[in-house]
Order: structure tokens, then C-alpha cells, then sequence
């Protein structure tokens, strides 16, 4: 079972990296200078996702943490949905399930 301090750390790291993915995105819809802006501020999450990674993996096993990794998928899948507007198909429903049950697995064992 995942501790409060480890859990901090590692959702933070899932969190920047989804946030990384979401301002890359966004940086393909814009223009001139935001374009250069918005992946400037997408470095900024990727580097404090490496800082904060390596405080995971200070302080939890890696075949505990790198699973929950997955979760950046099902944060794009929402981001895709409510901010894009894209239309998700039952496969896509599917394979967030068997994601999210292999984690409970996990975090249970």
C-alpha cells in the first residue's frame, strides 16, 4: 500500500506529466509566439516531473510506482473529452478499465 508522503510525490508526477502532454496539444493550436511560450512552459513541467520522480523512486519500489504511470493515459482521455471535445469509443472505455483493475491489483498486493 502506497504511503501519504509517496502518494503525494507520485500523483504530482503524474500530474505534471498529463499537464505536459495537455500544453503540447494546446501549442499545436497555436500561433507565432504563443507556440514557442507554450513549450516553454511544457519543459517547465517536464523537468519538475523529473525532479519529482526521482523523489518517488527515492522513496517507493519501482514495480510499485511505474504501474500508476498508466494514469497519465486516463488523464489525456478526460483532458481529450472535456476540453477537446473528442468522442470516445467503447474501446477506449475498455482499456481504461482494465488499466484502473490492474492498478487495484497492485496497490493491493
Amino acid at each position: 500500500m502506497l504511503k501519504l508522503k509517496s502518494s503525494f510525490y507520485l500523483f504530482s508526477s503524474i500530474l505534471l506529466r498529463s499537464f505536459s502532454f495537455l500544453v503540447i496539444k494546446y501549442s499545436s493550436m497555436a500561433t507565432g509566439i504563443q507556440i514557442y511560450l507554450l513549450l516553454c512552459l511544457a519543459f517547465v513541467f517536464i523537468i519538475a516531473r523529473a525532479f519529482t520522480w526521482q523523489k518517488v523512486l527515492q522513496i517507493t519500489p519501482l514495480s510499485i510506482a511505474y504501474p500508476f504511470t498508466s494514469l497519465v493515459q486516463v488523464l489525456i482521455l478526460i483532458y481529450a473529452v472535456f476540453l477537446f471535445n473528442e468522442q470516445v469509443e467503447f474501446h477506449h472505455i475498455l482499456g481504461i478499465v482494465v488499466m484502473l483493475s490492474g492498478l487495484l491489483l497492485i496497490s493491493k498486493g
